[in-house]
Order: structure tokens, then sequence, then C-alpha cells
């Protein structure tokens, strides 16, 4: 690990916050997030903090992937739209999750590797620069689902659509009278 320990904390812990507050999080989840940061400001173990926000993660799919379930019944459109949202938001977490893991478990062969290329290929082997970029981008589509979400559960979906600004990055537009 090349962080110091408090700075490895404030490049970690964010993670864990975003995750306990999503899919209309329970109390139940909120409360694991606090007891995960609680426990890892004790033990300083990276491997617990790894395995504990992987078990966040797939519980937020579980929920998820429940929510998808009801409004698959009620709503099909909704449902596909929602089905983009949740494809990018769990490719843009699984790849920076496993880039992560990557990084942390051969973190000297990387240096090493690094240290040999020319340096304009070694940010290709920052694997931790790429977690960062992954979960960001995951946390965005997580933000959009959630709003999506909301707009599914109070009614108003109808008035909303999904699009894409750069046929890339999801956003959530009120539908404009002439549509």
């Amino acid at each position: 690990m090349t962080l110091q320990y408090q700075w490895q904390l404030a490049d970690e812990l964010p993670t864990d916050v975003k995750a306990g507050t999503d899919v209309y999080v329970s109390l139940a989840l909120f409360a694991y997030s606090t007891i995960v940061t609680l426990v890892y400001l004790h033990i300083r173990k990276p491997v617990f903090h790894q395995v504990a926000y992987g078990i966040e993660i797939f519980v937020v799919l579980v929920r998820s992937t429940m929510h998808q379930i009801e409004i698959r019944k009620s709503n099909l459109r909704a449902y596909a739209e929602m089905q983009q949202l949740f494809g990018l938001g769990v490719a843009a977490f699984g790849v920076a999750f496993a880039l992560w893991n990557i990084d942390n478990i051969y973190c000297n062969n990387l240096r090493a590797i690094r240290n040999a290329l020319p340096m304009f290929l070694a940010p290709f082997f920052q694997l931790h620069a790429y977690w960062h970029i992954g979960t960001a981008i995951g946390c965005y589509a997580s933000i959009v689902y959630q709003q999506y979400l909301r707009l599914v559960m109070l009614g108003t979906m109808d008035n909303y659509r999904l699009r894409k600004a750069a046929f890339i990055v999801p956003y959530i537009d009120r539908v404009r009278k002439d549509e």
C-alpha cells in the first residue's frame, strides 16, 4: 500500500457512505456502513474493508433487482430504462472492484512494470486510478437510477425521460410539451 493510513481512509471510506445510501436504504444497511467504518478505524486491515464493501454492494444489487422485478410487472418502459442504468452501474463497479483488488494484490509487480515502461505508458498500469474512475461512473449511474426509481414509485415517471448526453452519459429530463 502506498498511502499513509489516514489518507487511505479518506480514499476508501466514502465508498461505504455512498453504498450505504442506495436503494431507499434501510436503517440496517446504514448501520452496517457505520459499523464497517468504526471497525476499520480500529483494525486497520484493508482486506476487511474490501470484503465489507463487496458485501455492501452485493446487498444493494439484490435490493435493486427486487425493485426491478416489481417494476417489470407494471411498466416495461421504466423497466427497460432502469436495466440500462443498472447495467452501467454494475459494469462500472464490477470492473473497478476487480482492478482495485488486482492493484492491491499485485502492487509491487505493477510498480515494477510501470518503472520499466516508458513514462507515457505507465498510467495504463495505475489500476487504482481506474478504480476511482469506475466507482465514479458507478456512483453516478446509481444516483440516476435512484432518481428514476423515485419517479416510478411516485407514479410521475411519465413526465420524465431517460436521455443520454453525447450518447453516453445518462440523465433524467422532463418531457417537453412537444413530445
